[in-house]
């Protein structure tokens, strides 16, 4: 073999090489996305454990309510950190949402043209968030709702929906929503007390309450 045809072997090579990475860097998006949709609790739970395992904070996955006619309440996570335990509840929305803080009822739009009516998520944890006070005796003030989305969906009027102790965010941005909301010039939770609440709800979990369950 000459070194002409080599050097045509190898450029040919390179050729196909990049040819491959540029496709793959033009679909990647795409095949992300895709991954994102169909395992978006994985991705989410990937997500809070980092910052629970970062910055030393407790956390309970999975916690399910019943009660006696049957009715299940679930909770996707509850991160107990040194000011707030927040209440998280795992959503995907593949399109577009819309809606008040106010409304029982939310729009999504999605992509190919659908267009649906929701209950809204914010409503739903505070519903949540009622139902653990009620039930631990712990004060609500200490709990911050958060619905958390994936990071493409569009909100309208986003910031008019996140005040106070309720909040709907993208994943991609929780880390720093949880850090901006224990920077507050409040006392932190005494620890006896979080511990309390921790051994409490943890030991509710698949229990039957007596309390409805919405």
């Amino acid at each position: 073999m000459s070194m002409n045809d080599l050097l045509k072997i190898i450029f040919i090579s390179l050729c196909v090489i990049l040819a491959l990475f540029l496709i793959f860097l033009l679909f990647f998006p795409f095949i992300r996305r895709s991954y994102i949709f169909h395992n978006f609790k994985k991705v989410y739970y990937k997500k809070i454990n980092n910052i629970v395992l970062n910055n030393d904070y407790l956390l309970i996955n999975d916690l399910t309510l019943n009660d006696r006619d049957g009715k299940i309440c679930t909770i996707d996570h509850l991160v107990f950190a040194q000011k707030y335990i927040y209440v998280i509840k795992d959503r995907y929305y593949r399109g577009g949402v819309s809606g008040k803080k106010e409304d029982n009822v939310w729009l999504f739009y999605g992509k190919q043209g659908q267009r649906e009516e929701f209950e809204n998520p914010m409503n739903i944890n505070k519903k949540r968030i009622d139902k653990l006070a009620n039930i631990t005796h712990f004060d609500k003030e200490y709990f911050i709702s958060i619905v958390l989305i994936n990071n493409d969906c569009v909100i309208k009027n986003l910031k008019s929906l996140n005040s106070g102790d309720s909040y709907i965010v993208p994943y991609g941005k929780l880390n720093s929503l949880i850090k901006t909301i224990e920077s507050r010039d409040v006392a932190p939770i005494e620890q006896k007390g979080l511990e309390k609440a921790v051994l409490e709800i943890a030991a509710l979990k698949g229990k039957n309450v007596n309390d409805e369950i919405e």
